[in-house]
């Protein structure tokens, strides 16, 4: 920031060479332009300030696009980089500010570690922690709209210290923009500010702020040119928040005073909560509370359980399950669970839709060799994690390891989460679990997939009545989470004893995949081809997935 020596890395953002980036068609950039009427869009393997590699895009709103960096001088640790336009803005002041920004330390509150001010383009660059979780507006509809109560408080209990915290410096800051997407909560219930895209230093003596921005339904009416903002416009915010969670997920307007006085709430809430929250959304801030410590004390004393219920552990009760997401495992290592994803994937792009497959982390990489020779050629592109990369075929994305494996990263299972993450949000995706499934990282994919489905074979040596009996320990808690579960009879052929090895499976086997000759699978994959590329194949096989091919598309 400016010309502290100190600061480089900050200042280098106006330097020839800060942006780089080298696509697969080999173009280079020195530096990012606005596009069309707009920040020009980053794509993964852009690199920030020639440390940051950008990921994927996490989020948007209306001040920026915030997106998932590997910091490549610290082994991949992903950060997030949020981009926002700046055009207008007092370059100095956005420095002065973010190097004080920079200073905070609060563990609700983001770690910005690197900041790159606006150039002639107007785009600044903020690098912060990336926070693991989701948002609170995300977490809500996991709940479909009936987040208990104490989770309610807990989160807002935690959020007044953040905002404490921050009211508390000098000069004082002002986050003046409270709303579900900017909130992140983690499996354990930790709370996290994410953004402070419209934050300000409080000026005494000013009357009005001279920038009015806020989300509609979140910002107090003094952030509409009525006055000045305070510590009691984030009072305000915080109220709003709480409105939002308590009422199952509306925006509050000064006509819905009414709904907290006739308690039309989602939920059951404690009257001392409602007249809390009623304040807080005052129109005159005088009205409201005047600090955060003291929302925080009557937040604290709004449920029996009192003071420890920001201490309670999140994630009872909930399921985070992704829609598009679907593990296939082989019950036994050899069962063909490698088989059936890359086959279901096919199956699937052949009718039309698009799909995402992923190979199974933490084996040798083998999809690259399946894939390499493939007719059907395709694009590679790098994925979000820096260990794979991603085919391009008609109507399909391939993630394959990388065969040249980079060393060991920071985050590396954080990346892997948001590669997969990324993929189903915008696709059906099929995740390959291997016979690894009773790993931790597995058992967790198998926690957030919708379908789960199950590969076994004939041979009777790969049955063990150990790993089937934990096997189905899981299943029973995956469908108690509302996840559908199929089992798929592999290498079937006809055989004396055949009857008895599908006596074997828990349930009817939702589909038993034809055998194919080892002659025959050999050729294929010297060719470049795959089974559904034969006719006779493709139409049995096909036939047989049909149930499964229903599930995964979510047409059943």
């Amino acid at each position: 920031m400016g010309k502290n020596p100190g600061m480089k890395c900050c200042y280098q953002r106006s330097l020839p060479g800060f942006f780089s980036f080298s696509n697969r068609k080999g173009m280079d950039m020195d530096t990012i332009s606005m596009h069309k009427g707009g920040m020009m869009p980053l794509e993964a393997g852009m690199m920030i300030g020639g440390r940051y590699r950008i990921a994927g895009v996490i989020g948007r709103g209306g001040m920026g696009v915030v997106y998932a960096a590997e910091d490549t001088r610290l082994q991949g640790k992903l950060r997030a980089v949020k981009a926002a336009g700046r055009l207008g803005f007092d370059y100095d002041m956005c420095a002065e500010e973010a190097r004080m920004l920079m200073r905070l330390s609060h563990p609700n509150v983001p770690q910005i570690v690197d900041y790159f001010p606006p150039d002639t383009t107007g785009v600044e660059y903020v690098v912060m922690d990336y926070v693991h979780g989701e948002t609170v507006a995300k977490r809500l509809s996991h709940y479909h709209g009936r987040m208990p109560v104490q989770e309610i408080v807990s989160i807002g209990i935690q959020l007044c210290g953040a905002l404490s915290y921050l009211h508390e410096q000098t000069p004082q800051i002002i986050h003046r923009d409270l709303k579900p997407s900017n909130v992140m909560i983690d499996k354990n219930g930790h709370v996290r500010l994410i953004d402070f895209g419209i934050a300000r230093f409080y000026k005494e003596g000013m009357r009005f702020d001279t920038v009015l921005l806020g989300t509609p339904g979140f910002a107090a009416p003094e952030q509409e040119g009525i006055g000045q903002s305070d510590a009691r416009t984030d009072v305000y915010g915080l109220g709003a928040l709480l409105f939002f969670l308590l009422s199952g997920g509306r925006t509050y307007t000064s006509s819905h005073t009414k709904l907290l006085d006739s308690y039309e709430l989602a939920i059951d809430v404690p009257p001392t909560l409602i007249a809390a929250v009623h304040r807080m959304l005052h129109a005159n801030p005088s009205m409201r509370f005047p600090s955060m410590r003291q929302v925080e004390e009557v937040l604290a004393d709004a449920l029996p359980i009192g003071r420890s219920v920001n201490r309670m552990l999140g994630g009872r009760g909930v399921s985070t399950r992704l829609p598009n997401l679907s593990v296939v495992l082989s019950a036994a290592p050899g069962a063909g669970s490698t088989f059936v994803t890359m086959t279901l994937a096919r199956l699937l792009a052949g009718e039309g839709a698009a799909v995402s497959a992923i190979e199974s982390a933490g084996y040798a990489p083998e999809w690259h060799a399946w894939l390499n020779g493939s007719r059907d050629g395709g694009t590679i592109n790098p994925a979000s994690d820096g260990v794979y990369y991603r085919l391009e075929q008609p109507l399909i994305d391939w993630y394959c390891q990388s065969p040249e494996r980079p060393p060991s990263r920071a985050d590396e299972e954080a990346a892997f989460r948001l590669l997969v993450e990324q993929a189903s949000a915008v696709r059906k995706t099929l995740l390959d679990l291997s016979s690894g499934w009773h790993e931790r990282s597995s058992l967790d994919w198998m926690g957030r997939a919708s379908t789960i489905i199950i590969v076994a074979d004939p041979n009777p040596a790969r049955w063990s009545a150990v790993r089937l009996r934990q096997l189905m320990a899981e299943l029973v808690k995956a469908r108690g989470e509302g996840a559908k579960v199929l089992w798929i009879a592999n290498k079937d052929v006809k055989f004396e004893q055949r009857r008895d090895w599908l006596s074997m499976f828990p349930e009817q086997p939702a589909a038993s995949v034809p055998y194919i000759p080892h002659e025959v699978w050999m050729k294929l994959l010297w060719d470049g081809r795959w089974v559904t590329d034969v006719s006779a194949y493709r139409k049995s096989i096909t036939a047989s997935l049909k149930q499964v091919l229903a599930v995964v598309s979510g047409e059943k």
